[in-house]
């Protein structure tokens, strides 16, 4: 698909700041990016039976990990700036990297948009973990910005830590 420049470089820009939002801690403006009626999902891929050619298909699990409303964003965002939040006393260290992004759907005012990412999350003297995968967004063009409306995060592992605290 052909992608105009303007487009794309938009996109990446708009990915680039909400990687640095999110690094800086700086929720409040990182929420701010969503549209008023956004959802947040992550899921696993898995490794399933391996076929009778002995090749393992990939898979996503089910049911997904999480699966939010903007207004349930808000309400752990809010909860971040608590020291409710057990899971991230002392708070994440985080860094994340964006590559590879790909706009497949242009319908003028939404994109569908798919990325990948590596973030580093590192809790002071507890422990560090390294998460790769992928975002499928659908971005919406509202008030004259564009704001994620969905945002599906696919991790590629699914060893995962015992509290998933961070957003991707």
């Amino acid at each position: 698909m052909r992608v105009r420049t303007e487009l794309q470089l938009e996109v990446e820009r708009l990915l680039a700041y909400d990687a640095y939002l999110l690094d800086e801690r700086r929720f409040a403006e990182w929420l701010e990016l969503f549209s008023d009626d956004a959802t947040y999902a992550v899921s696993v891929r898995e490794m399933v039976q391996p076929t009778d050619e002995g090749i393992g298909a990939v898979a996503l699990a089910r049911p997904t990990l999480v699966k939010e409303s903007r207004s349930f964003l808000a309400t752990r965002v809010d909860r971040l700036g608590t020291h409710l939040a057990h899971a991230e006393q002392p708070p994440s260290l985080t860094r994340h990297l964006i590559t590879n992004v790909l706009v497949h759907e242009d319908r003028g005012d939404e994109v569908r948009v798919s990325s990948h990412f590596q973030v580093y999350q590192a809790r002071l003297d507890i422990s560090e973990h390294v998460f790769y995968g992928k975002r499928e967004d659908v971005l919406r063009w509202v008030n004259g910005a564009w704001r994620i409306a969905t945002r599906h995060v696919i991790l590629d592992t699914s060893l995962l830590p015992r509290t998933l605290s961070i957003f991707f």
